[in-house]
């Protein structure tokens, strides 16, 4: 049965339950989906709670309605939902993510979170008539998934209440690197990477990627009259995620890991704070409608060309 845990549990104590092989076995049997593929999901997506929670701490969310746009096992949803917010979440599930949708139900079932509001459709499908306006829409490593990103964008600013705001991290491809498979990329056209790899021409997950970068973003939200504003010192960040998140460490390969090691050895992991968010990767930005500023947190720094 499940182990549904109160709204008072830590963050640890949650993710604990999501990795625990209880969980593992019950949603493995919900969904008739393998075990140990059920298990490495649940670690992947247990380890973008924590980095979700992070992007969203200077907002608050409480009493809010707020949309997951690819919300995946809903695992950062339904943390939030716990915390008093009133959470929806988008997931088609496609672009090599087709289990999703069933994994998800068995989650919510776990979770004791059946009620949870989703939408089964692309991004690019939203609209205010049909789905409401919501004060925060966000999104956790989803963007370089999303066909026709821009369209998608331009849907959820539809969907964007007059005072609302968005918050997408994702990767930043103008840095020639592909988290998803921890490889070196072409620069500049990274698509070209499958010419030299042609393994990678056949993996659903690598056709889905829009390789979308810095530059496509501060552009959007210019076209679009938004403000827009890059987290700093996030590549940063992102290397301390080698110290708790073992499914990000095993993604990036060895040589990443050995890399993190010496820059931890010789404290030159404090020189990636200093690099700007357009050359970094991942990048982290918020963008919302309007002339006036919103004041999020101390490590932002506007978009420019």
């Amino acid at each position: 049965m499940p182990q549904a845990m109160g709204s008072t549990a830590s963050l640890d104590e949650y993710v604990n339950d999501l990795t625990s092989s209880a969980c593992a076995e019950f949603c493995a049997d919900r969904s008739n989906i393998p075990v140990e593929s059920v298990r490495a999901r649940l670690v992947d997506y247990a380890g973008e709670v924590r980095l979700g929670a992070t992007l969203l701490s200077p907002l608050k969310l409480q009493g809010r309605s707020v949309l997951e746009v690819g919300a995946g096992l809903g695992l950062l949803g339904v943390w939030l939902k716990r915390q008093g917010t009133s959470i929806t979440l988008l997931e088609p599930g496609a672009g090599g993510f087709d289990h999703n949708r069933r994994l998800l139900d068995a989650v919510l079932e776990w979770l004791d979170a059946c009620d949870t509001r989703i939408l089964p459709i692309g991004a690019e499908a939203l609209n205010p008539s049909e789905h409401g306006r919501f004060d925060v829409i966000y999104s956790v490593n989803v963007l370089e998934h999303i066909p026709q990103v821009e369209r998608a964008l331009s849907a959820m600013v539809g969907v964007l209440a007059a005072c609302g705001i968005m918050r997408h991290t994702c990767p930043n491809y103008a840095v020639p690197y592909e988290p998803h498979y921890g490889i070196p990329l072409v620069p500049f056209k990274p698509s070209l990477t499958a010419a030299l790899i042609p393994s990678l021409a056949r993996e659903e997950v690598w056709r889905s990627l829009t390789f979308i970068t810095y530059r496509r973003v501060v552009r959007f939200c210019r076209e679009h009259e938004l403000q827009c504003r890059f987290d700093t010192g996030l590549l940063a960040k992102a290397f301390e995620r080698f110290d708790y998140d073992d499914g990000f460490s095993m993604r990036q390969g060895a040589a990443m890991r050995t890399g993190y090691r010496f820059l931890r050895a010789t404290r030159l992991r404090s020189l990636l704070a200093s690099i700007p968010p357009r050359w970094a990767t991942p990048m982290a930005f918020s963008c919302w409608p309007g002339d006036s500023p919103k004041q999020l947190s101390d490590n932002c720094e506007p978009g420019t060309n």
